[in-house]
Order: structure tokens, then C-alpha cells, then sequence
């Protein structure tokens, strides 16, 4: 975890990216019923605060200035109201009551099903981004996932796609609001009277000029504390998953010190931010009450025409559409923010979501087999395990080869060993033959088939992977052990679980199969969850078993027990073994030595040990660390018992 996590910016966009926004707002036009439905209750809800109800209190005030003295009864009083585009109407008392509670009523209503049906299309969004990513993430190729770590691929299915959520759903809400609540507001004033409609537009050169400009400054640092707070679920993931590493450096003390730097330095600059905003508001608050003063000293002044000046009632009415024109604006100054404030996000999901998939199946596989998520099975043949390299090469993209001209036969059901040093290429090899990746040259054939001629899900689902990291899911034994295969009987489930002998530990347990594991299997031990892994590699019956280091984390005796089972498992079957240990392959068909990316030495134990090459030289390195109880037992059975003549 690098110390200065916390305080390395990405580069922040600086204009709006429309490409990028089109291409999420597919998204949002998925639900153009709700939208419309909003868009409806939206443009009721702005006709009724912009227009009727400041038109209808202007005639009620006016009314009122002829009561008591021209009429005996309030409910004598008739008010006249003048609409959009100059439309008068006359209404008694008992009309414009109920008139503004028929509208209060229908309004309340609009209200609650924009703001009810808005939040379902913010779910409906994030919903589809996460689900969309997630499928995405399925398809990418082992590549990707060299390239990025998990803690941006959460950060962006978990934080950004709630974010694109709520900012397609609340602004496109905000956006129709602002723009219906200023449409109405200028007709209905215009409608009025022009000249004061035309004073009040007057300050709009001066808004145009202080809106982006402030907008501007609260967006660099909202910006900047997003990235920051991105950076920090980054740093997070980081946190958790080396907390093992972290207990064991002894390093608590500093890691909660770089926590409290990075939560610090989030703090400060969300607090920069408010501190641009809290100098925004007022000074907009402050142009809107100097156009208030204006149009009250205008009425009040006398010095406009007869024909221009205003009542009262007017007055109050003018005084009502300074609001109502500040507010739309503001509004969409802001709208345009939250646009920016995530567009980073939305960037990163679209990088996600449009990222090349490396390894995929060619159309005319897909039409005979389908793909991941929609496999054709009943084409799918069988697989009896041959395989061959022929001048295999391979490089992760930076041009430097990792796997030389390769050419290797494996003949179906031979148990073959892959040994060598760190770096010499043997878990490469077994990805390349997953198709995990491809080769950048030479051809990979399985049964004498180009396996690019066949399908990722034909091939893979007839390889048994067991990894040297082990990997436990959050549920029972049962569902980890078929996992690879839901649909297997109990007593297949606990025939896997017995060859590897581990049926009687689970049996004592206090649910046995059905006892629920979490976290990870946490309260497993490693050769545990090891054993649990071969039971459900063992499950699927592949024809091809890879085993990479995959008895590293198994105690000696556990292994030996397990090296029984695994024995009887490989006969007919085409296996291969990655091993550092080499007292585990010994019984192996073939066994080959790899050295930077090329195959060194071929053979069996016996042929490679009366070679004494490459492979003879390690084994007796490895067989001087052991004791004395033990080079016995390993010359018995491994060398005597293997009838080696050194």
C-alpha cells in the first residue's frame, strides 16, 4: 500500500463529455414510461408553482383592495384572474377556493409519484450498470484483471453505477423542472406586463456571468473530493484484503496513520468546497433582493407611463417571479455540476463496460456452441484429454516473450509434471491450454482440434482447475463443493468429498454438509479449504485435471493422504501438475523442467534422475533440506523403490 495513496490525483475532466453521457442516458431512456410520467407530473407541478398560484393569490390580493366597501359578503367578492398568454378569467370566492383546493390536492399528489417513481428509475439504472458490469467482469480475460486492481473495479461497480443512478434520475428531474418552472414564470410575467417582465430579465448578463464562474470554482474541488473519496474505497479493499500482511509487518500503527491522513485529507477538501458555496448562494440571494428593491421602487416611484405602472397586487406578483426565475437557474447551474462531479465515474464505468474482451470465441463457434451465458451443451463433444503444443509463443503485451517457440504432445489420460523455478514459465503454460490467455503465436490443439475452433465453454468445463490459493464461498459445504456443478446428488457430493478425505471432518461437524461457512471459510483451516477445493474440482469428473501447487498449503501428512486419493483420481485421466515439491510428482507419466519459458528436460523421475541433469540437481538440493527419518523414507520410495541406478 503506497504511503502517498491518498493524495494522488487522476486527471479531472474539464469540459462536458456528451459522447460519454449518451451513451449512459441509454440507460435512463430504458424507462421513458416513467420518465414521461414524470416529465407529466413535473410539468403540472411547475405550471402550478410558477404561474396559477402567483396569478391566483395577484387576483385575490386585488379583489381584497374592493372589500368591504363594494360588496356585503366575501363570498361576494369576484376575483379577476389573468393566465398564460393573457387568458382572463372571473371567479367568485367560493370558485378560487375551490379551484386552489382541487390543484393543492392534485398537486400533492404529482408530487409524491415524481419523487416516488424518480427514486425507482434511479434503482432501475443502477440496477442494470451493476448488473451489466458484472457480466462484463465475467467475460473479461485474466489480462484485465492484471491491469486493474479489485478495489477500482468495486469502487466503479459500487459507488459510481449509484452514482450515474441518482444523477441521470435527479437531473433529468431537475432539468425539466428548472426549464418548465422558468418557461412558465416568463410567459405568465410577459402575459402581465412586459416592461417589468423586461426590468427583471435585465439582471440576467450579470447571473450569466457569476453562475459559471462559481460553478466552475465548486466543481473543481467537488471534483477533487470525489477523487479523493474514490481513491479511499480503493485503499479500503486494500486494507481488508491485506490485513493478514498488515498484522503480520506489525504495521497497525501506520496503516491507521494513513487512514487518518487520507480521511483528513478528504475533509479538507470537501471542506474547500463548501466554503467556494457558501459565498455562492449568498451573493445570488443578494442580485435577487436587489431586483426585488427595484421593482417595488419602480411601482412606488411613478416615473414609468400610466399604461406601465402596476398595482399592488402586481407588485407582490412581480416580487414572486424573481424567485422563480433565480431558482430555475440556479438549478440548472447545478444540474450541470452534478454532470461534471461525475463524469469521471461515468467515464470509468464506460471504460469497464466498453473494455475489449481478449478471449472470445470466433461467430461461427458461437453459432454451434453459444457463449458463456447461453451454452449449447448438446453440442458440446466429448473430450478425452490429448493435447498439443505446436511452436507455442507467448508475451503479456509488452513484447517481452515469456513462453519460447513451445512445442509439447501430451497424450490423452498421461499424468504429466510441470517443475522448475520461480518465473520459468509453468503456470503460464497451463493458462495458455485454459485459453486463460492465448498465444501470441503457434497453435494449441486439444483431440487434434485448433481449440480456438471450439468454445471457451466446451473446453473449460472440462478442466478441473485446483489453484494453489484456494478459494472457499460464503455458504455450506454442499453449495461449495458442487459449486461447479449445482445440480450433483448428495451422495456425489460426499463420493468427492471422501476421496479426498475430508466427508468425515464435515460429518462432525454440527450441520454437516449444510453447516453454513462465512467470510471465506475463515474458521477453515488452509488445507481445509484445499480439500474442499479438490472435492469440487473432483465433482465435475473432468477429462483434463490441472493441479497448480496445489498441495503447497496441505500439512506432510495430510498430503500424503491426499496424493493416495489423487492417484487413483488420475488413472485414465490426462493430468498436469505444477509442483515445487518434487517428492509429490514422482509417480507422474512425464516430467518437465522449465527454465525461462522453455522446456529444459523431459522424461520420468527415473529417466531424469539417471540423467542427472537439471532436474537431478534440484531434487537432491530438495532432498539434503530433509532430516535424517526422512532422506530414509525418500530413498525407500523414491529412489530405491523407483529402481533409480545413480
Amino acid at each position: 500500500m503506497a504511503g502517498h495513496f491518498a493524495f494522488e490525483e487522476e486527471k479531472l475532466p474539464d469540459k462536458l463529455n456528451f459522447s460519454v453521457w449518451l451513451k449512459i442516458g441509454r440507460y435512463a431512456l430504458k424507462e421513458w414510461p416513467l420518465l414521461l410520467l414524470c416529465l407529466l407530473t413535473t410539468i403540472f407541478v411547475t405550471f402550478y408553482d410558477s404561474s396559477f398560484v402567483p396569478v391566483m393569490n395577484a387576483g385575490a390580493i386585488a379583489a381584497a383592495d374592493s372589500f368591504p366597501i363594494a360588496v356585503n359578503s366575501i363570498w361576494e367578492v369576484s376575483l379577476d384572474v389573468t393566465f398564460l398568454f393573457g387568458i382572463r378569467v372571473s371567479l367568485s370566492y367560493a370558485g378560487f377556493l375551490i379551484a386552489m383546493g382541487v390543484m393543492i390536492i392534485i398537486r400533492a399528489f404529482a408530487i409524491w409519484a415524481m419523487f416516488f417513481y424518480q427514486n425507482i428509475i434511479s434503482m432501475h439504472i443502477m440496477t442494470r450498470l451493476r448488473r451489466d458490469t458484472f457480466r462484463k467482469i465475467q467475460e473479461l480475460s485474466f489480462s484485465y484483471f492484471d491491469k486493474n486492481s479489485s478495489g477500482w473495479l468495486i469502487a466503479r461497480m459500487q459507488n459510481d453505477t449509484a452514482s450515474i443512478g441518482d444523477v441521470l434520475s435527479n437531473t433529468l428531474s431537475t432539468i425539466s423542472w428548472s426549464v418548465f418552472d422558468l418557461f412558465f414564470a416568463i410567459v405568465t410575467m410577459f402575459s402581465v406586463n412586459w416592461v417589468y417582465s423586461l426590468v427583471l430579465l435585465a439582471s440576467m448578463p450579470l447571473v450569466a456571468i457569476i453562475v459559471p464562474f462559481f460553478e466552475a470554482a465548486i466543481l473543481k474541488r467537488h471534483r477533487t473530493a470525489r477523487n479523493a473519496y474514490s481513491h479511499y474505497v480503493g485503499w479500503i479493499a486494500e486494507a481488508i484484503d491485506g490485513a493478514k500482511t498488515i498484522k503480520t509487518l506489525s504495521i497497525e500503527q501506520r496503516i491507521a496513520q494513513e487512514a487518518e491522513d487520507i480521511t483528513e485529507d478528504i475533509r479538507r477538501k470537501r471542506f474547500r468546497a463548501s466554503r467556494v458555496n457558501a459565498f455562492f448562494n449568498p451573493l445570488l440571494e443578494m442580485i435577487s433582493t436587489l431586483m426585488i428593491a427595484l421593482v417595488v421602487f419602480l411601482s412606488l416611484d411613478g416615473s414609468l407611463p400610466k399604461e406601465f405602472s402596476i398595482d399592488a397586487a402586481t407588485t407582490i406578483l412581480f416580487i414572486g417571479f424573481v424567485g422563480s426565475i433565480y431558482s430555475p437557474l440556479e438549478g440548472l447551474a447545478e444540474t450541470f455540476s452534478e454532470f461534471m462531479a461525475s463524469q469521471a465515474g461515468a467515464e470509468k464505468v464506460m471504460q469497464l463496460l466498453e473494455a475489449p474482451v481478449e478471449i472470445v470465441d470466433k461467430k461461427e463457434v458461437i453459432e454451434k456452441y453459444g457463449d458463456l451465458f447461453h451454452p449449447k451443451k448438446d453440442s458440446y463433444e466429448k473430450l478425452h484429454g490429448k493435447i498439443d503444443f505446436e511452436d507455442v509463443t507467448f508475451d503479456y503485451g509488452n513484447g517481452i516473450e515469456v513462453i519460447h517457440p513451445l512445442t509439447l504432445h501430451i497424450k490423452a489420460g498421461t499424468s504429466v509434471a510441470i517443475v522448475g523455478e520461480t518465473g520459468s514459465g509453468k503456470t503460464t503454460t497451463v493458462n495458455l491450454l485454459c485459453r486463460f490467455y492465448e498465444p501470441s503465436s503457434g497453435v494449441i490443439k486439444v483431440d487434434d482440434v485448433d481449440y480456438l475452433d471450439r468454445s471457451l465453454g466446451w473446453l473449460r468445463s472440462n478442466i478441473g482447475y485446483v489453484q494453489q490459493t484456494p478459494f472457499v464461498f460464503t455458504g455450506t459445504y454442499r453449495e461449495n463443493i458442487a459449486y461447479g456443478k449445482p445440480d450433483a446428488t448428495m451422495q456425489e457430493i460426499r463420493d468427492a468429498a471422501k476421496l479426498v478425505g475430508i466427508d468425515e471432518f464435515i460429518m462432525s461437524e454440527p450441520n454437516g454438509y449444510d453447516t453454513y461457512l462465512r467470510d471465506g471459510g475463515g474458521q477453515l483451516s488452509q488445507g481445509q479449504k484445499q480439500l474442499i477445493s479438490f472435492a469440487r474440482a473432483i465433482l465435475r469428473d473432468p477429462a483434463i485435471l490441472i493441479l497448480d501447487e496445489a498441495t503447497s498449503s496441505i500439512d506432510t501428512e495430510t498430503e500424503k493422504e491426499v496424493q493416495k486419493a489423487i492417484a487413483k483420481l488420475l488413472k485414465g485421466r490426462t493430468s498436469i501438475t505444477i509442483a515445487h515439491r518434487l517428492s509429490t510428482i514422482v509417480d507422474c507419466d512425464r516430467i518437465l523442467l522449465m527454465d525461462t519459458g522453455s522446456i529444459i528436460e523431459d522424461g520420468s523421475h527415473k529417466e531424469l534422475m539417471e540423467k542427472k541433469g537439471a532436474y537431478y540437481s534440484l531434487y537432491m538440493s530438495q532432498f539434503k533440506e530433509l532430516s535424517l527419518g526422512e532422506q530414509l523414507d525418500a530413498y525407500d520410495s523414491q529412489i530405491a523403490g523407483k529402481e533409480v541406478k545413480l
